[in-house]
């Protein structure tokens, strides 16, 4: 058994382990670094896309709770490499935020699992309504979002990240037959 640098225990020993873990000081901030190099790459964003989720991330964290919102984290060989989190604003509407995998990870289903976890926090919690926040051209996104449930209620042009995108917003409700 070994001991993580996050102090996750693991019976694994590889140099390709992977763990999850629930909130760790800077994790929010990695994450933040992870997308702002991503959608810079893949779209060009530059440091007015990494301003207004940097902003996010500090807003969240002046009201941080543990039992209400949800972190999970992807490490790989003790780094961190994807996550999401629910942010439960008021208790009944919630954001799904900063959910990302590393480009190595794409593809494995580790996304799909982290986003399961989140999703069964919302129902056992019973979060009524949650939404995200988007672009058009994130084709594979969308078609997963929708394939949970989540619905396209908003569209407008706009240039809240620093360039001109269509900006998307995706809703869920809660179905109380479901859980």
């Amino acid at each position: 058994m070994s001991v993580n640098l996050y102090g996750l225990k693991s019976s694994k020993s590889s140099t390709n382990e992977l763990t999850f873990s629930g909130f760790i000081p800077g994790c929010l901030s990695i994450l933040c670094g992870i997308q702002s190099e991503f959608y810079a790459r893949e779209w060009g964003f530059g440091h007015i896309y990494e301003s207004v989720i940097a902003n996010g991330v500090s807003e969240f964290l002046t009201r941080f709770d543990e039992d209400k919102d949800f972190v999970r984290l992807v490490l790989k060989n003790n780094q961190i490499v994807g996550g999401i989190t629910i942010d439960h604003r008021d208790g009944k509407t919630a954001q799904l935020r900063w959910f990302i995998v590393s480009d190595q990870l794409r593809g494995t289903g580790i996304g799909s699992k982290i986003f399961a976890e989140a999703m069964s926090f919302i129902k056992n919690n019973r979060i009524a309504h949650v939404y995200l926040t988007t672009f058009q051209g994130l084709d594979k996104a969308r078609t997963f979002y929708e394939s949970v449930g989540f619905k396209l209620t908003h569209e407008e042009s706009a240039s809240t990240w620093g360039k001109v995108i269509t900006e998307q917003r995706f809703d869920w409700y809660l179905d109380e037959r479901t859980i």
